[in-house]
């Protein structure tokens, strides 16, 4: 018998690994309320939700912690029109958002 193990040693990167989380877990969902780096939960608390994305109000949240390209409006600040009504948040605020935290 040979002292080589059973099994081949993993690699490190397989080893260092989960998928990369979402950028939005770093903050606390306003919706749910879930803590900093844990999944949305039901409005209860009672039961996380099984889909890989946070919820909408965690994304949104999230979003507005940089600068709206399409609106310009300052970090922190909801997006607004071209009459300075407040709008949903724009798309390209939600790329900007998710390319600057990860």
């Amino acid at each position: 018998m040979t002292d080589r193990p059973r099994q081949a040693p993993m690699p490190a990167a397989l080893r260092a690994g989960r998928p990369p989380r979402h950028p939005a877990l770093a903050i606390r969902c306003p919706w749910c309320g879930a803590p900093e780096n844990t999944r949305c939960t039901t409005r209860a608390g009672r039961t996380r939700i099984q889909r890989l994305t946070p919820c909408d109000a965690r994304l949104d949240a999230h979003a507005l912690t940089d600068v709206c390209p399409t609106c310009q409006t300052a970090a922190g600040t909801p997006c607004r029109d071209s009459r300075g009504h407040e709008t949903p948040v724009h798309p390209a605020r939600y790329a900007t958002a998710q390319e600057t935290h990860r």
